[in-house]
């Protein structure tokens, strides 16, 4: 029986911090907050083009089928695996 996708460490990934560090991110939202603009983690992905959908890891968050107990992933469809957005 052929399974949709692969391990996740199969998977060419990133994550957040590849972009962004952690002082980077809660300095931006304090200063939104600060100045009365949205300031969730997800405007902050928005306002700097990463992929909200896999949370900028290249890779679906949830398992797309299973081998056995192993969870098995794909690429996310939204950002091709980048993490990124593309612009519009």
């Amino acid at each position: 029986m052929n399974r949709r996708g692969k391990p996740y460490g199969e998977l060419a990934s990133t994550n957040l911090y590849a972009f962004y560090g952690i002082p980077e991110i809660k300095n931006w939202r304090e200063e939104q907050h600060a100045a009365g603009r949205r300031s969730d983690l997800e405007d902050f992905y928005h306002a700097h083009g990463l992929c909200w959908v896999c949370k900028a890891t290249g890779v679906s968050v949830s398992p797309v089928d299973w081998d056995g107990e192993t969870g098995l992933f794909e690429q996310c469809p939204v950002c091709g695996g980048t993490g990124k957005l593309q612009p519009s």
